[in-house]
């Protein structure tokens, strides 16, 4: 049986990697005031994202295949709260997520 520290630093390296890579994508799909937003919610009932992006009065910009991603934007300063407050799971910046899902949507 390894001794406990070698095993620890096995451990902290791969660790601290996904940490320097993690933390710029997380700080790059942050949303911004002003911008456009990808919002994306549990499911299509209802609604789904699109219904979210109404209830907290932002101007819908694009949606995807199905309708648990859309981009919405809104000047007011308090939108992403207000996105969080109507049920969105998950909003960030509609830049970075049209990155990621470019072969599902389209901005």
């Amino acid at each position: 049986m390894p001794p406990r520290p070698m095993l620890r630093s096995r451990l902290l390296l791969p660790f601290v990697v996904l940490t320097c890579l993690a933390v710029p994508v997380v700080a790059a799909s942050a949303p911004r005031a002003g911008r456009p937003v990808a919002v994306l919610s549990w499911s299509a009932d209802h609604g789904g994202a699109a219904a979210i992006a109404a209830r907290a009065e932002g101007d819908l910009r694009s949606a995807g295949r199905s309708n648990r991603i859309v981009v919405a934007s809104s000047a007011a300063p308090d939108f992403v709260a207000r996105l969080y407050g109507a049920g969105a799971l998950l909003v960030v910046d509609a830049a970075m997520a049209a990155a990621c899902l470019s072969p599902f949507m389209s901005l």
